[in-house]
């Protein structure tokens, strides 16, 4: 179908509902209602075999209107078909921006989304689309994640659809909109490299180097750019003959891109030029790959050319301060008024700036930036857990958030003894999807507290759900949306891949998922919260971090009763992605916290404890319970990932 929304069958306890996506009749298209361009009572015929070069013909000829509708009805087809395009997904967006066609936005979001379910890949020229725009997308990521999804790409390019398209899902800056930001901020960078970063087409945008870095930070706050080359002037200075130097100086490009936005307050710089002086125009970790191979054998006045190209050199990249406006100082300095360095003292600093450099350019750095990834974000931290509500499977969700904002306080405030913040309402929703990333359900969580930042929605584990995204949304009591910037009014999200259902059988027990956060002080309307916990993930070496679960008795424990179980606590590093079972084992490196038997009551125990990690070094870290039945041996392992942060 459309965009359109239909009832859930899902059953979300104690919330509004709003959507279920379905099928509707592939002949005439509702995504055509109230679209631009499309004349009243219009229907979609039936497109050549291959409408996406149908699309792409129209937008040569100069009609791209024309394109994106003849698309959106295909899509509709293909959809009612289980199938989708990825050709056209990106054609799509990429039209939009390019000719300016911004209506189409919304509707180029989810067209885009659709394309990447991976329900189909039909063809080779398919497979080819889906690997082509995992090279555009995880290009945002580091280097290693992206090897690892590519190299799984090709051989599973349908969970490399899905992987993109949860890329931009979770990149979302307005996860309740139709309209994806950060998704249109990439491409507009990609249409603006494509246009301006051309010498060659060597990146997986088609575009030089220099593309590649526009496309992952943005436009770099200063770019010094211009020829390397010795003067007649220079060369007299230092005693030359500007014939003896002419051979080995070939006059190579360079750019220097200097970012302040991706490591603050240092800045960042990249080189780009002629490899070898000749060569590619390229990204280069420093001024010794541009000079080339002649100047490294040719010796002039008793040296080797490569010497005398460095230091003219810096004198150009100079310019641009930094760390090439210091080198140049530092040259200058060795080479002093009329004075010859040693080769040996040359080479001895022309290799250490060569380290210096593949330090550099090896150093893990942010590896993008963007207006929407960095901006401020209301606060929220989430959690989820699989229950069980007798044999009922459910999803719990629990949510706590507040909004960014600056308060505007004067001094006769503050010589009263204290800063009161404006009023504020938060709306907490939760976004259902399917193994295919589809949204099959939406749902505005339950308030609370009586101040409406802590939220609850309880609902049935269907099969189908695959991923979760909470996203928290506050308007504060007097906003003017003027101060949109100061207020940080975009939405936070968090989003959770979802495992399959929890399963009560008559033999073995169960285990929920962990809730982890902080005891909630006893206040008013803190004290209604259904768990005694509030969500969180990052904690203060001196928080107490707290741990709930429930134990779900087997039948031949007759409610009322108590079991007794074996609780294992253990705190593992987090070194990457791993199964709960994978970390309880001796070689995770994880050390036991806990060990103690517990009583649980049939048929659900209610139990959390408290854990003082003081002594545990700052990080990244993954909790692990471990719960085992004594009496049968059977085993249940949870886990979840927690951040403890500096005192």
């Amino acid at each position: 179908m459309g965009i359109g929304r239909a009832t859930s069958a899902l059953g979300f306890a104690g919330c509004l509902i709003l959507a279920v996506p379905g099928a509707a009749p592939a002949a005439t298209s509702t995504w055509h209602e109230g679209l631009p361009g499309w004349a009243a009572g219009a229907e979609w015929q039936e497109p050549p075999q291959d409408a996406y070069e149908r699309g792409r013909e129209l937008i040569r000829a100069g009609n791209p209107e024309g394109a994106l509708i003849l698309w959106v009805g295909l899509q509709d087809s293909l959809w009612a078909a289980g199938a989708e395009d990825p050709r056209i997904g990106v054609a799509f967006v990429e039209a939009t921006v390019e000719h300016g066609l911004d209506e189409y936005r919304e509707v180029a979001s989810q067209i885009f989304d659709r394309a990447f379910s991976g329900r189909s890949v039909p063809s080779e020229e398919i497979r080819n689309e889906i690997l082509a725009e995992g090279r555009r997308t995880f290009a945002l990521i580091d280097s290693l994640s992206e090897d690892s999804w590519l190299r799984r790409g090709e051989a599973d390019p349908a969970g490399l659809a899905r992987a993109i398209k949860r890329f931009w899902i979770e990149r979302d800056p307005t996860p309740t909109t139709p309209l994806n930001e950060r998704l249109f901020e990439h491409w507009e960078r990609i249409v603006h490299a494509r246009r301006n970063y051309i010498y060659n087409y060597s990146s997986p945008f088609r575009t030089d180097d220099r593309g590649v870095f526009y496309v992952k930070y943005g436009l770099p706050d200063r770019i010094t750019a211009g020829t390397l080359v010795i003067t007649a002037f220079d060369a007299q200075t230092r005693g030359v003959d500007i014939g003896d130097i002419v051979g080995v100086d070939l006059n190579p490009r360079y750019e220097i891109w200097r970012f302040a936005n991706i490591e603050p307050p240092a800045f960042t710089y990249f080189l780009f030029g002629n490899v070898d002086q000749t060569g590619p125009f390229e990204y280069v970790k420093g001024l010794s790959e541009i000079i080339g191979p002649s100047a490294r054998t040719t010796r002039i006045n008793g040296i080797r050319a490569q010497y005398y190209l460095e230091l003219f050199y810096y004198i150009e990249l100079g310019k641009m301060g930094g760390p090439y406006g210091n080198r140049l100082a530092e040259l200058e300095r060795l080479w002093g008024e009329g004075r010859q360095p040693s080769q040996g003292l040359l080479e001895a600093r022309s290799a250490q700036h060569s380290m210096e450099d593949t330090w550099e350019a090896q150093r893990s750095k942010k590896p993008a930036h963007s207006n929407f990834d960095d901006s401020r974000k209301s606060a929220l931290s989430a959690q989820l857990a699989r229950v069980l509500v007798g044999r009922d499977p459910r999803l719990l969700v629990l949510a706590v958030s507040s909004p960014l904002w600056r308060p505007e306080v004067d001094r006769d405030e503050l010589r009263g003894g204290g800063v009161t913040l404006a009023p504020f309402s938060a709306t907490h929703t939760v976004i259902a999807r399917d193994e295919d990333l589809n949204e099959v359900a939406r749902a505005i969580m339950v308030e609370l507290d009586i101040e409406g930042n802590v939220s609850l929605l309880d609902m049935r584990h269907a099969f189908q759900i695959g991923h979760l995204t909470v996203a928290a949304e506050h308007v504060i009591e007097g906003q003017d949306l003027d101060d949109a910037e100061e207020v940080g009014v975009l939405p936070g999200h968090l989003h959770f891949a979802v495992e399959r259902p929890l399963r009560r059988d008559a033999v073995e027990f169960e285990l929920s998922d962990l809730i982890v956060g902080i005891a909630p002080e006893s206040v008013v309307g803190v004290d209604s919260l259904p768990l005694p916990v509030l969500p969180a993930t990052r904690f203060w070496l001196a928080d107490p971090v707290r741990v709930y679960m429930e134990i779900y008795h087997p039948t031949g424990v007759a409610d009322g009763e108590t079991g007794n179980y074996d609780l294992r606590v253990l705190v593992v590093p987090y070194t990457g992605p791993a199964t709960p079972e994978q970390l309880a084992r001796p070689e995770s490196g994880g050390r036991a916290a806990i060990e103690i038997t517990v009583e649980s009551e049939a048929p659900t125990g209610h139990h959390y404890f408290d854990l003082d990690l003081r002594n545990e070094r700052p990080g990244p870290l993954q909790l692990v319970v471990e719960v085992t039945d004594p009496s049968t041996g059977a085993r249940r392992t949870r886990a979840v990932p927690i951040v403890l942060l500096p005192r």
